[in-house]
């Protein structure tokens, strides 16, 4: 499913003209980054929980030379699914 399809989703479902329902999915989704950007989570009942974690910076290797890089620190976004999506997935 992409942001179109969303969109058209909850058009229907709720009575939405296409592009007010796009607005809707697009201020949504905007405010997530936003809030993972800012090093906040995000908690979505029933679906689960967005935040962000750092990663520490270490020692890589090119494959093809065998050369030693550093590899610099980075904050990664993750999702932990909530109890109501484990139980529906069925896991």
């Amino acid at each position: 499913m992409n942001k179109v399809i969303l969109a058209h989703r909850v058009a229907k479902r709720f009575g939405f003209m296409n592009r007010e329902a796009q607005v809707i999915v697009d201020m949504l989704l905007n405010t997530v980054a936003q809030e993972l950007q800012k090093g906040r989570r995000v908690e979505i009942r029933g679906l689960g929980t967005f935040g962000t974690r750092q990663r520490k910076s270490s020692i890589g290797r090119v494959v093809k030379t065998g050369k030693f890089v550093p590899v610099p620190s980075l904050r990664r976004v993750f999702f932990r699914p909530g109890q109501e999506l484990k139980e529906i997935h069925g896991k």
